[in-house]
């Protein structure tokens, strides 16, 4: 099978590297109680690399479902789950810890949510939910290759 899934989990995992690398860059030396500061960067480099991360993460994730659920049951079975949520996606190739599901269930919303971004007016903030880039990127990365590893797919 020709697959660009290793490609897209390389991606992922060097712009994670880069966002963290940039992040810790923008931290001040100087600790402030328990917590240390963070500089402002104009650029927001660190934000567009955890975008890249998080955007390959759910390509591999997509792409490694698909894989793994025609090379066990087909196209045309599959067919019906394309765009499903992941938790119907991960029970149909055998996936079925709650807590696998449910991080999986938790990166889609915030992908989706950093993704597919739906603005707003300030006086509409009240009850959003925000989503740290560099968290969902370093939490989603790790979630995807535990699939992987429950599907017996190196990474």
């Amino acid at each position: 099978m020709i697959t660009n899934l290793g490609i897209y989990l390389s991606i992922a995992e060097e712009a994670l590297q880069e966002s963290e690398s940039l992040e810790n860059a923008a931290l001040s030396p100087q600790k402030i109680g328990e917590t240390r500061s963070i500089k402002f960067v104009p650029e927001r480099r660190s934000f567009k690399s955890s975008l890249v991360a998080i955007a390959f993460a759910g390509i591999y994730l997509d792409a490694l479902l698909y894989i793994i659920s025609t090379q066990l049951f087909g196209k045309s079975k599959y067919k019906k789950l394309e765009g499903k949520p992941y938790a119907d996606r991960l029970k149909f190739v055998g996936v079925t810890d709650p807590d696998i599901i449910a991080a999986c269930t938790e990166f889609r919303a915030a992908r989706n949510d950093l993704v597919h971004e739906n603005a707003f007016e300030i006086s509409e903030i009240a009850g959003k939910t925000f989503y740290p880039a560099q968290s969902v990127a370093k939490d989603g990365l790790s979630i995807v290759k535990q699939v992987a590893t429950l599907l017996n797919v190196a990474t």
